[in-house]
């Protein structure tokens, strides 16, 4: 097998468009568990121009237009989702699975592990302060994840990876309501134009353990306190960070999330 750092093997397995627990980086957890979960490839979606619902294999995605932006199916090998922002200052858009304002699938709660992964590929960084980007999983409901102007966070229940305006390296962080936590990961996770592998484990509701092109990154790790203990749900988001009128994107290969029951 094509074997790497912290997991099983380098394969993913689906029956069901549900992924088992041997495809994920924890080697304590016994493939024959009992786990739900989804993996959407993004492999067809239709152009949405307007604020709508993505009809995928996975579920229903509910498209946010904070500003302006448009959600669209892109041109490469296996299929991906493109979000792509309109050219202004703060114009920006996100996918959710699950409709706006519902509860979520996957709960952070003792003896439920939790691992989320996504292959994503993060703007056109035409200029060093103009991307804010977003990956991880969060409490479906209709408001904008990234903050405006790149500031401090005000979005509750969330738990991923982000990338704000000037920033070189990506960032961990969970917010537990309003309890968060921000770590900024090293100079190997690069804030660049690239197709890049973002993943996390979550072991209950004590800790949660990031991985970066399926490496784990010590300075990742989030406090107890700041992990969400409401129903999350995977989901991407891009904002442009200033004035200087150019349109930014993020895509989404894959997504896949997978808990115990």
């Amino acid at each position: 097998m094509n074997r790497q750092p912290g997991y099983i093997d380098g394969r993913r397995t689906r029956v069901g468009n549900v992924p088992l627990w041997g495809s994920v980086p924890n080697v304590l957890i016994p493939g024959t568990m009992e786990a739900y979960g989804i993996f959407e490839d993004f492999a067809g979606i239709e152009d949405l121009a307007a604020a709508a619902t993505l009809a995928l294999p996975s579920g229903a995605w509910d498209f946010f237009i904070v500003v302006a932006a448009g959600v669209a199916q892109a041109d490469v090998v296996g299929g991906a989702a493109i979000i792509t922002t309109g050219a202004l200052d703060e114009d920006a858009g996100q996918i959710t699975l699950g409709s706006a304002a519902s509860g979520g699938a996957f709960f952070p709660a003792a003896g439920k592990h939790l691992w989320f992964e996504a292959r994503v590929r993060c703007g056109l960084l035409v200029a060093a302060a103009t991307f804010n980007y977003w990956v991880g999983l969060v409490d479906p409901t209709a408001a904008a994840i990234l903050p405006a102007g790149g500031g401090a966070f005000t979005f509750n229940n969330i738990l991923g990876f982000c990338a704000q305006d000037t920033d070189v390296n990506w960032s961990t962080i969970g917010r537990n309501v309003a309890v968060e936590d921000l770590n900024p990961l090293g100079a190997g996770c690069v804030v660049d134009n690239a197709w890049h592998t973002y993943g996390f484990y979550i072991n209950g509701v004590t800790n949660a353990a990031f991985y970066y092109d399926r490496v784990l990154q010590a300075a990742g790790a989030i406090l107890t306190a700041s992990i969400p203990i409401t129903g999350l749900m995977p989901s991407i988001g891009v904002r442009t960070g200033d004035a200087l009128n150019v349109a930014d994107t993020i895509e989404a290969d894959y997504i896949m999330c997978v808990q115990l029951r």
